[in-house]
C-alpha cells in the first residue's frame, strides 16, 4: 500500500459514533484533520450522496464508505473502527464495526476507483476481514491492511 494513501496515522478509534450520520461526521473530521479534504461539509454531503445510491455496508461488520468529490485534495483510504455498532443497511443485515473510509479525487478518479474493488477482493479473505476486525494495534493493522496492493 502507497503510505501517501494509507499508513498508520490514518487509523482512527472511534467511541462515540452510534449512528449513521455519525459516523459519516467522525471521518469526515478524520480525513479534514489529515488534510485529505478542502471542505469537510462537502466531503460529509458526498459520502451521505453516495450512500443514498446503494448501501456502502459490505459483510460481517465492514463498510466501505467513500465519495468521487472536487473537494478531495488527494487520494486516501482511512481506517476507522467504531466501538459502538453501527446501524448501517449493509447487504447483510448486520451493523458496522469497521470502514474503510475513501477520498477519491475528481482527477485521476478511475486509478482509485480501483482501490475500491480491491478492497472489496480482499475482504472475501476471511483471514483479512478477522485480522481487521479483530486487531486493535495500530503497527499490526497496518502489516493487514498493507496486504492490499496499490
Amino acid at each position: 500500500m502507497n503510505a501517501e494513501v494509507f499508513n498508520k496515522k490514518h487509523i482512527l478509534v472511534d467511541q462515540t459514533a452510534t449512528t449513521q450520520e455519525e459516523a459519516f461526521q467522525v471521518i469526515a473530521d478524520f480525513a479534514d484533520q489529515l488534510g485529505f479534504v478542502q471542505d469537510k461539509q462537502t466531503y460529509l454531503e458526498g459520502l451521505k450522496e453516495r450512500e443514498k445510491e446503494a448501501t456502502t455496508g459490505f459483510k460481517d461488520h465492514i463498510a466501505i464508505p467513500h465519495c468521487k468529490s472536487t473537494t478531495n485534495l488527494k487520494p486516501g483510504m482511512f481506517l476507522v473502527k467504531f466501538e459502538q455498532d453501527i446501524p448501517w443497511n449493509a447487504l447483510d443485515g448486520k451493523p458496522v464495526n469497521v470502514a474503510f473510509a475513501l477520498t477519491i479525487p475528481e482527477e485521476g478518479s478511475a486509478e482509485h476507483l480501483k482501490l475500491l474493488s480491491l478492497i472489496a477482493r480482499k475482504l472475501i479473505d476471511q483471514n483479512f476481514r478477522e485480522g481487521v476486525l479483530n486487531e486493535n494495534d495500530p503497527e499490526k493493522l497496518t502489516e493487514i491492511i498493507d496486504q492490499i496492493a496499490f
